[in-house]
């Protein structure tokens, strides 16, 4: 039979077949009661204490299944109020679990039982009807294990059968024997294709502004040759040989869509020759995006199902693009708010006027204080950028002062002139300590 034979003959046993109304008796592997062994019989052959055995899954698993005991005080164990909410007990269990798994704690019984303990409080507790009962019970003072639906072992639970046994046997199975029955027994369920990250550079004005932008990447595509069912219109169909039709698989008591078909009951075998049945093929695609005004470097766009197209029943995946935003020359960002550096002559910043000033959206004319100072700032408000919530930042003008190296001698001798009555006016003031006269000097 192979190395791993016997498990795929344990997987054949476990599926109906087509036309059974009931479930046969299936082999499976469970503990030989009172479940106080390690070991595994497969076949004849035995490994460890284990046994396999024959029986019927039915709702009501007694001897191995999760039990509940009103002896004990869950929400003690757990560490949490009688009225905790269900994200309460859940951080509580995964913190108490880390610290008590076996797999931490080796050769330690103690904790071992502990974390048995912990983990029947939060089977109880996570469940909102197991929680009622258990309640009821517990405020009437009840005491000893109780089962009935509380023994629904496998019956409405999204794990496979073996995770169970797993969990049950409180890991008695090694990880390795544990990771080849689950390998076994889980199907794939994803029916999502992959999701494409890409970057997208803009200018400031861009970002400023808001455009529309085309971005190009590789992805697949869904096939023009089969329009991604991966086979022509009219090819012949067959029955599933796996779900016989049914598009579900039957693993009792568990039923999956089939992975064989994905679900449809029919296969082609005449595939497209172009994607080779895949109903996708590599390519670029190109995605038009809208992008808001404001927008800044680090921002990311999420496009719904605009990354890889996965076939046919497969979902396409998204494509998240982030933003970076290139420098410019004249304007710095500082969020909504911008700065620009405009230099004046010493003349004006002394006598006043109007200068140009760019801004967003074209230049303006800003009015120049008399006496302004070198690094004095001007502010424009609402003409810095827009966020992405609509408010709009301001714009902030530093005024910078052009002293000129050379000047003629008539303009020196105004200055100098100058220079003179400033100093009759502060009387305290000497020619060397006068601003002017230095400047005039240094030339």
């Amino acid at each position: 039979m192979g190395r791993f034979g016997w498990l795929r003959h344990a997987s054949r046993s476990l599926a109906l077949r087509s036309g059974e109304v009931a479930a046969p008796r299936s082999t499976w592997v469970r503990p030989n009661a009172p479940c106080s062994s390690t070991g595994v019989y497969i076949g004849d052959k035995y490994y460890g204490q284990f046994m396999l055995t024959s029986f019927v899954l039915s709702r009501s698993f007694h001897a191995t299944g999760h039990h509940c005991s009103v002896d004990k005080d869950y929400y003690k164990i757990l560490g949490v109020p009688k009225d905790a909410s269900q994200d309460d007990i859940k951080k509580a269990f995964h913190s108490l679990a880390k610290k008590y798994h076996p797999d931490t704690n080796r050769g330690n019984t103690a904790t071992k039982r502990m974390f048995q303990e912990i983990r029947d409080a939060y089977e109880t507790l996570r469940d909102p009807s197991k929680r009622e009962q258990y309640d009821m019970l517990f405020s009437r003072g009840s005491r000893g294990d109780f089962d009935g639906s509380y023994h629904d072992t496998f019956s409405g639970s999204n794990r496979d059968p073996f995770t169970e046994f797993h969990r049950q046997n409180d890991g008695h199975f090694s990880s390795k024997f544990y990771k080849i029955f689950s390998e076994v027994f889980r199907q794939d369920t994803n029916t999502r294709a992959n999701d494409i990250k890409v970057e997208l550079n803009l200018s400031f004005n861009e970002a400023a502004h808001g455009c529309t932008k085309k971005v190009s990447f590789h992805a697949k595509n869904v096939c023009d040759s089969c329009g991604g069912i991966g086979h022509l219109a009219n090819a012949k169909r067959y029955v599933c040989p796996s779900c016989k039709g049914s598009g579900r698989v039957v693993n009792y008591p568990f039923t999956s869509t089939c992975s064989f078909c994905r679900g449809v009951g029919k296969v082609i075998k005449d595939h497209c020759l172009t994607c080779k049945g895949s109903g996708v093929v590599d390519g670029m695609k190109h995605v038009e995006v809208n992008l808001p005004a404001g927008i800044d470097s680090g921002d990311k766009i999420h496009v719904r199902e605009a990354g890889d197209s996965g076939g046919f029943g497969t979902e396409h995946g998204s494509l998240y693009i982030t933003i970076q935003v290139a420098d410019d020359p004249v304007f710095k960002r500082d969020g909504a708010d911008i700065h620009v550096d405009k230099k004046i002559s010493f003349t004006q910043a002394m006598l006043g006027g109007k200068v140009e000033v760019p801004t967003l959206n074209g230049k303006i004319e800003v009015k120049i204080p008399k006496g302004v100072q070198p690094g004095q700032v001007a502010v424009l408000r609402g003409k810095g950028l827009q966020n992405l919530s609509g408010y709009s930042g301001d714009q902030y003008v530093r005024f910078q002062i052009h002293f000129p190296s050379v000047v003629t001698e008539r303009q020196r001798a105004l200055l100098e002139e100058f220079a003179v009555e400033e100093a009759t006016k502060e009387q305290n003031t000497s020619m060397v300590g006068n601003w002017l006269y230095q400047q005039l000097s240094t030339g």
